[in-house]
């Protein structure tokens, strides 16, 4: 057996952002003796920097998990638990070398095939076995064929979180092997979530602001001290092949709850995995399957991501979509629980018991000073086909918020967000009917005549609205009612919207001006635009941009 070599407590195989801009590179420890100096992770992919975050913020619960809010408004005012999460990691420290040993970093020490088979590095680079869908970096070539050791860490930590679904390689000892592979048990547990991030300031803020009391919105497994609610890399016997399914609604049984702690899911073993190399770098790679969750009934343990209700009283992880905007999203991030989710309406969104426990926090306990603006990161990926396979998209966005409105203290700002929210939709659909008719009274005769007018004119009007719908909601901090913001932004809005069916019209073709029968009605610019005005005075009643101007 090789010694142990290259231990990540001390190597630096993290990429940070320091306050005045600097990149660099860190290990574990060195991250929390500069907590303070760090912004921000600085990862390959932002799905790089949520599963190292979270590994980092696994330690945190595992030494300083809050008792309760009075707890954690003390834990605020004394920064994060840096001296005791490095204490805990020396106690550690032969569990993070990332070479050799019996307790390899995230891996299995012995792992491999009945013929030895490795594979590529490509099977954990973004995810994406496909060389033709490698669609994440510009990595490929040589590139991929040898890492540095710094690489390799962070790839092994990003593939435990977020590799994708399909058959792993067949592990020797595994008993749950179909024809000596292992068969999908789906995607990493990461993948699976819609995960909602608070950043601070800098790190150290970062690292508190995620760091919720164990109680918060009903969270199970909270125990975080005792020997069951250990990170993974605690565990006795040095990890095998051995896998289970943890999937609470899994047909073969239901989980324990011990065995889901939060610092156990922040750190949870998706894949069993061999690097194959040494500090000088990395070149082929063992990946097989390893412990299934599924997130279906996980909403009362999982404590980061966004939830929606399913039938017979089931919550799932509520996913981000490809190109929507983290604002649209706002109903579902601002209140605890939205479209009837407490009187069992299926669809209902629920938030995260992180955003759940900032709702109902009073800043009255927090004596030192607290941020009047909360910068809201929303991280998670998107399939393109249904077996989950293949990445088509990581989505990442962010968006900045008066602290205010994350608190319970404002419902009507909060119920009036959501209205401008529905507003905005309502108002792109409305664009998208605008550029449908045209497109119809232009002789459009496709199978489904109008149906590209119809959404590229929709998400011209969503970028249109991108950035001050941005502006608009990072002002509202509660010094105006809820009436005076609200009637603010519709001003806006209402401007947007007249003056992109302007373009849509100086765009129209000529005999889209002298129109069509489409079957029993007809159609021209003229009817359109009646049309558009007709529904975007039901949209607006109160708005009225040739009196009012864009104040």
């Amino acid at each position: 057996m090789k010694p142990p070599e290259y231990n990540l407590l001390d190597e630096p195989w993290i990429p940070v952002q320091l306050l005045d801009g600097t990149i660099t590179e860190v290990g574990l420890l060195e991250l929390l003796q500069r907590s303070t100096d760090i912004a921000d992770l600085a990862c390959e992919l932002p799905t790089q920097n949520i599963a190292i975050q979270r590994l980092v913020l696994a330690v945190a619960y595992r030494v300083a998990t809050p008792l309760d809010a009075e707890a954690w408004a003390a834990q605020w005012d004394h920064g994060a638990p840096t001296e005791e999460m490095a204490e805990y990691l020396e106690k550690w420290r032969d569990r993070f070398y990332l070479f050799g040993g019996q307790y390899p970093f995230m891996q299995v020490a012995d792992l491999h095939t009945a013929n030895n088979e490795t594979k590529p590095l490509h099977v954990i680079i973004e995810g994406v076995p496909k060389e033709e869908k490698r669609l994440f970096s510009t990595r490929h070539g040589s590139a991929i064929e040898r890492i540095t050791a710094a690489d390799a860490a962070r790839w092994l930590v990003h593939v435990q979180a977020y590799d994708s679904s399909g058959i792993r390689s067949g592990a020797v000892g595994d008993a749950k092997l179909s024809g000596g592979n292992g068969k999908p048990i789906g995607p990493a547990w990461c993948a699976q979530l819609g995960i909602i991030w608070l950043k601070g300031q800098n790190f150290d803020e970062t690292i508190v602001l995620n760091l919720i009391p164990s109680d918060s919105a009903n969270l199970y497994g909270g125990d975080n001290f005792s020997s069951w609610g250990a990170c993974s890399w605690e565990k006795k016997d040095p990890w095998t092949s051995t896998r289970e399914d943890y999937s609470i609604l899994s047909a073969k049984g239901k989980a324990k709850p011990e065995k889901l702690s939060i610092p156990r899911l922040l750190t949870w073993q998706s894949r069993r995995v061999r690097l194959l190399g040494d500090s000088t770098g990395v070149d082929r790679v063992v990946l097989c399957q390893g412990d299934k969750l599924t997130s279906d009934g996980m909403n009362q343990y999982e404590p980061q991501s966004l939830w929606y209700r399913k039938p017979k009283d089931v919550y799932s992880a509520r996913l981000f979509s490809p190109g929507r905007a983290l604002w649209r999203n706002l109903p579902g991030i601002l209140s605890p629980q939205i479209n009837g989710a407490d009187k069992g309406v299926p669809g209902a969104v629920v938030q995260s018991a992180t955003l759940s426990f900032h709702h109902c926090l009073n800043l009255d306990e927090v004596s030192t000073q607290f941020p009047v603006r909360m910068c809201v990161q929303a991280v998670g990926v998107s399939f393109g086909n249904k077996n989950k396979t293949d990445y088509e998209d990581i989505y990442f966005d962010e968006l900045v918020l008066s602290t205010v409105l994350l608190l319970e203290g404002y419902p009507s700002l909060v119920a009036e967000i959501k209205k401008q929210v529905d507003r905005v939709e309502k108002v792109a659909q409305n664009i998208g009917l605008f550029a449908s008719n045209l497109a119809l009274a232009a002789g459009d005769s496709s199978n489904k005549a109008g149906y590209g007018a119809r959404d590229r004119a929709k998400e011209r009007f969503f970028s249109i609205v991108d950035d001050p719908f941005r502006a608009w909601i990072m002002k509202v901090d509660g010094q105006l009612s809820a009436q005076e913001v609200g009637h603010t932004w519709e001003r806006q809005l209402h401007h947007y919207a007249i003056e992109l069916k302007k373009e849509l019209i100086a765009d129209a073709s000529s005999s889209s001006f002298i129109g069509r029968r489409i079957g029993d009605r007809f159609m021209n610019v003229a009817i359109a635009e009646s049309i558009f005005d007709s529904k975007l005075r039901q949209i607006l009643p109160k708005t009225d941009n040739k009196r009012e101007g864009m104040k």
